[in-house]
C-alpha cells in the first residue's frame, strides 16, 4: 500500500467516527495547515463522499492528494454551519476554497451610527459593531467621488475621531467649504444633524425618490412659514439630487422594485461576478468581482460561494436577489439571508429567486452582458500590462547588459531608528509581479548600531547560505535600495560566498542606477518601463522593511509595559502575546479571559487586569 492510499485509509477510519449532525469540517495538510473548509447537513454522510475510490470531481481528487488530517465542529443547524463555514474561511483563507479575489482590499463606507454624532469614513476593514457599512466597493476612486457628491447635499462630519460637542474651539476647513455642519463646535442643532445623517444614509441605500419627496415637503413647509433662506438651501439640495437621479436609467415599471441581479462570465480559471443593484425602479449601482477557482465548479456552486461571501459583508439585504439558475443549498442559503435581513423566522420569504417575468429575464440578460464586457475589459487590461512588463524586462536586460531576461528579481532594504530594532527585507518579483509567498524578513543580529552596509551584508549572507539558499531559487538580478556604497557592500559579500549574481542599486534622490563596477551611474527616462519595474520593486522592499520595523518596535513597547507587572516573566509574556492578537485585546480582556492563557493563574490575571484598568499604561 503506497503512502497516499495509507493516508486515505487513516482518514476514512477517522471520518467514520464523525457524528450524523450538521457542522463544519476542516481538511489539513501534513503541516497541520487548513487547506479546505466545508459545511454539511450530516458530517458523517458528507465526509464519506470525499473518499470514493475513483473520484471524477476535481476538488475531491485534490483533497485526497493533499489532506493528511480532518477535524469537525458540530452546530445546531445547517444554517449555523453555513455561518460558521463563512467565518472560518475568512479567518484561515484555505487554498482550496474559492474566494473573491483580493476581497480583503475592497473598501467600505462606514457611518459611525453607534456614536452620538455619526461620522462618515472610508475603511478597508469591517468590524463587528452597531455602525452602518455600505459596500464592499470595487473601486475606491468611484467611492470617493460618490462620497464627495453626497457631502455637497448632506454635509455630515468626516473627522477621524469621535465627535465630542464643544470640545473644539474652531471649526475645520470642511465647515468653511460647506462640506460639514461642524457639530464639534456646536454649529448645528442636534436634531437637524440627525436628520442630515438619516438623509445621507437613505442616499446610499438608493432611496433617492423617498428623499426627493421628503425634501420637497420640507421646502414647501419652510416657504409656507416664510423661511425663504431655508427653503432656498433645500431647493439647492434638490437640484443636485435630481441631477444624480437623472443620470440613472429607469428600467422597471414598478418604481418600488428593490433587488440585486447577479450575472456571471467564466474564462479559464477566472470567474467574474456582476452585481446590478435596483432601487426604486432604477439601476443605481453596479459592481463586479473576480473569483479565482482552484478547481472546476458549476455555476450554482459559484453563485452560492459568491452570495455567502458578499452578503456576509453587506449591511443591506435586498428584498429579492435574482439569479439565472437555482443556487446550490438553496434552502440553507435563503434561510441565512432571511436571518441577515432580520426577517421574522416564522414568515421566511424567498429572497433568492429566478426570473418569472420578461422584465426580470431582461435584467438577467443585462447582468450577463455586463459580466462579459467587464471580463473582456479585464483581460485586455491584463494583456496590456503583461506586454508593458515584458518590454520593461527586455529593456532591463539590454540596459544592465545581462545574459538573460531577469525573470526573477529580488529587492533588499534596511530599516532602523538610530540603530535600534534594525531589520532587513527581501521582496521577490517574478515576471514583473510580486510573489509574496517568497518574501523574507530579517532581524539584524550582527550589530546594535546604525550601519546599513554591515546590515545588508548580513542579510545577503543569510539569504545565500544555509537553508534559504537550498529552498529558494537564485534570482536573475538583485536590486538594492541605495547607492554605490550599498551596492559595493553587497557585491563584496557575494564574492566571499563565491556567488555570481548581477547586482544594481536604485538611489531615490535622482533615481540613479548604480553598478558594483566602474560603470557610470545611469539615469533612465522617467517614462521607461524598465525604470517603473525597478521603482516598483525598490518601493515594495522599502515598504516591507518599514512595516516589519514598526511591528518590532510596537512589540517591544508592549513587552516593555508587560515587564512592569510583577510576576510576569519572559515566558508568560510570550504566552500572553501568542494568545491575544495585540495590546488592545489584552487591555480589554476580563480576568476570566486572562486565566485562559497557559501559565496565568487568577492572582496574576487580577494583577494584569488591575494594571491596565487603572490606566497605568498608555498606548
Amino acid at each position: 500500500m503506497n503512502i497516499l492510499n495509507r493516508n486515505i485509509q487513516n482518514l476514512i477510519i477517522k471520518a467514520n467516527s464523525f457524528p450524523e449532525k450538521p457542522g463544519v469540517y476542516l481538511f489539513k495538510d501534513k503541516e497541520k495547515k487548513i487547506i479546505y473548509i466545508g459545511k454539511a447537513k450530516s458530517l458523517n454522510a458528507r465526509i464519506r463522499t470525499y473518499f470514493i475510490k475513483t473520484p471524477t470531481e476535481r476538488k475531491i481528487k485534490i483533497i485526497q492528494e493533499n489532506a493528511h488530517d480532518i477535524e469537525f465542529i458540530t452546530t445546531n443547524s445547517e444554517t449555523d454551519a453555513l455561518i460558521l463555514e463563512n467565518e472560518l474561511i475568512k479567518i484561515h483563507k484555505p487554498k482550496f476554497n474559492a474566494r473573491l479575489k483580493d476581497d480583503k482590499t475592497y473598501p467600505y463606507l462606514k457611518i459611525t451610527s453607534s456614536e452620538k454624532y455619526p461620522r462618515v469614513e472610508i475603511v478597508r476593514k469591517r468590524e463587528e459593531s452597531n455602525d452602518i457599512y455600505f459596500g464592499p466597493y470595487t473601486d475606491v476612486k468611484t467611492l470617493r467621488e460618490a462620497l464627495n457628491k453626497a457631502l455637497t447635499i448632506f454635509p455630515i462630519a468626516r473627522c477621524k475621531r469621535e465627535i465630542v460637542k464643544g470640545k473644539k474651539e474652531q471649526s475645520c476647513l470642511y465647515f468653511q467649504l460647506d462640506r460639514c455642519v461642524a457639530p464639534c463646535v456646536d454649529k448645528n442643532d442636534f436634531e437637524d444633524y440627525q436628520k442630515t445623517v438619516k438623509h445621507f444614509i437613505k442616499l446610499f441605500e438608493g432611496k433617492q425618490h423617498d428623499l426627493t419627496m421628503e425634501l420637497r415637503a420640507e421646502m414647501d413647509k419652510a416657504s409656507a412659514v416664510l423661511e425663504f433662506e431655508k427653503a432656498a438651501i433645500i431647493r439647492d439640495k434638490l437640484s443636485v439630487l435630481e441631477k444624480i437621479i437623472y443620470k440613472q436609467t429607469i428600467v422597471s415599471e414598478d418604481l418600488t422594485s428593490e433587488y440585486d441581479i447577479i450575472g456571471m462570465e467564466k474564462e479559464d480559471s477566472i470567474t467574474l461576478l456582476q452585481l446590478l443593484m435596483l432601487r426604486q425602479g432604477r439601476i443605481v449601482e453596479q459592481k463586479h468581482f473576480l473569483m479565482d477557482l482552484p478547481y472546476e465548479l458549476d455555476e450554482s456552486e459559484i453563485l452560492t460561494i459568491f452570495i455567502k461571501q458578499y452578503y456576509s459583508q453587506s449591511n443591506f439585504i435586498p428584498k429579492k436577489i435574482l439569479t439565472k439558475i437555482k443556487v446550490k443549498d438553496y434552502e440553507v442559503v435563503n434561510n441565512w439571508l432571511n436571518i441577515r435581513a432580520r426577517n421574522n423566522l416564522d414568515t421566511m420569504v424567498n429572497i433568492l429567486q429566478q426570473p418569472k417575468s420578461r422584465e426580470e429575464e431582461n435584467f438577467i440578460e443585462l447582468s450577463y452582458s455586463n459580466a462579459k464586457s467587464n471580463m473582456h475589459s479585464k483581460i485586455k487590461i491584463e494583456e496590456i500590462k503583461k506586454q508593458k512588463i515584458l518590454k520593461g524586462l527586455k529593456d532591463l536586460k539590454e540596459i544592465i547588459e545581462l545574459d538573460n531576461i531577469p525573470t526573477r528579481i529580488e529587492g533588499y532594504d534596511i530599516s532602523t531608528l538610530q540603530g535600534s530594532n534594525t531589520v532587513g527585507s527581501c521582496v521577490v518579483f517574478e515576471k514583473g509581479k510580486a510573489k509574496k509567498t517568497d518574501y523574507r524578513k530579517f532581524i539584524i543580529k550582527s550589530i546594535d548600531k546604525q550601519d546599513d552596509f554591515t546590515s545588508l551584508r548580513e542579510i545577503i549572507k543569510r539569504r545565500f547560505s544555509g537553508s534559504l539558499a537550498i529552498k529558494e531559487h537564485k534570482p536573475d538580478l538583485i536590486l538594492i535600495d541605495g547607492g554605490k556604497g550599498q551596492v559595493n557592500s553587497v557585491s563584496a559579500e557575494l564574492k566571499n560566498l563565491r556567488i555570481d549574481i548581477p547586482i544594481i542599486g536604485l538611489a531615490k534622490e535622482f533615481e540613479e542606477i548604480h553598478f558594483p563596477d566602474k560603470r557610470t551611474p545611469l539615469i533612465l527616462d522617467e517614462r521607461s518601463e524598465a525604470l517603473k519595474i525597478l521603482q516598483n520593486i525598490r518601493d515594495e522592499a522599502h515598504r516591507f522593511a518599514i512595516s516589519f520595523h514598526q511591528q518590532r518596535r510596537t512589540k517591544n513597547m508592549i513587552k516593555s509595559s508587560l515587564e512592569e507587572i510583577q510576576g510576569l516573566g519572559k515566558k508568560r509574556i510570550e504566552q500572553l502575546l501568542a494568545y491575544f492578537d495585540n495590546i488592545t485585546a489584552i487591555k480589554k480582556a476580563s480576568i476570566d479571559d486572562l486565566c485562559k492563557v497557559p501559565g496565568i493563574n487568577r492572582q496574576l490575571a487580577e494583577k494584569i487586569y488591575g494594571f491596565y484598568k487603572n490606566e497605568l499604561f498608555y498606548e
